[in-house]
């Protein structure tokens, strides 16, 4: 069963995504600074991209596990999402040996699906509530260890590895708890209810419609959006110059 509003949230997610990266490939390729878009409002409209996306995905597990072939299903996204990680840090590598992709959004994900698919078996939601808490001190602690660089994607270290996309455990882990946490309030309210219908007006059907969209194939945009830009950018260069 489809939550519709998981799709509507995870559609402003993405288009929130794709309007970002637009500005930072334009500082990547030096129409504008691309610090303009690294640090402050900007950096922080990126962070909290990424804990939308991340709050939704705790949120989805959840739900997605009281569906009927919840294993076969959860396999199959997994082995895409292990593949397409695979993908991407060869690709990145080939570009960039010194900043490429080894533990970006995707592969973090990948590896809470894991964490979550362990934490389902836990009944008590309260322990989920106490394990958000827990991860939410670790994170803003600023504990940080001399540790090797293999075991960077905890983010523990003290020194930051130079990458163009970074999600290390600690501290969006945290996200992910949370999103886990409040599911189950939310499970009767979002799917006996489906509280989108109530904000359902005819001039709205194309926003709702193209946000849906977007929410439910919001893995193939987040591929292929990137790719597409880049494209764009060397063609408007070569045209131009």
């Amino acid at each position: 069963m489809r939550v519709h509003l998981l799709d509507i949230l995870r559609g402003i997610s993405v288009s929130a995504m794709i309007v970002y990266h637009f500005f930072w490939d334009l500082g990547y390729f030096k129409f504008i600074e691309l610090e303009n878009v690294t640090r402050g409002l900007p950096l922080l409209f990126a962070q909290c991209i990424g804990a939308s996306f991340i709050i939704i995905s705790g949120i989805s597990l959840r739900l997605a596990s009281y569906s009927n072939n919840f294993s076969a299903k959860f396999l199959k996204r997994l082995l895409v999402l292990v593949l397409i990680c695979l993908a991407i840090t060869s690709i990145t590598y080939y570009i960039d040996k010194k900043s490429f992709i080894f533990f970006g959004i995707l592969h973090f994900l990948a590896t809470c699906s894991l964490l979550g698919l362990l934490l389902l078996k836990i009944k008590n939601n309260n322990f989920l509530f106490i394990l958000f808490l827990c991860s939410l001190a670790v994170s803003t602690s600023e504990i940080t260890f001399d540790l090797p660089n293999q075991v960077s994607w905890l983010g523990l270290n003290r020194e930051i590895p130079m990458t163009n996309d970074f999600y290390p455990l600690f501290p969006w882990v945290s996200f992910y708890f949370f999103g886990l946490w409040v599911s189950k309030p939310l499970k009767k309210h979002l799917m006996k209810r489906n509280i989108i219908y109530g904000f359902y007006y005819p001039k709205f059907v194309i926003i709702y419609s193209g946000l849906q969209f977007l929410g439910r194939n919001s893995l193939t945009i987040y591929i292929l959006h990137q790719p597409i830009f880049f494209s764009l950018f060397f063609i408007f260069i070569r045209i131009s110059s």
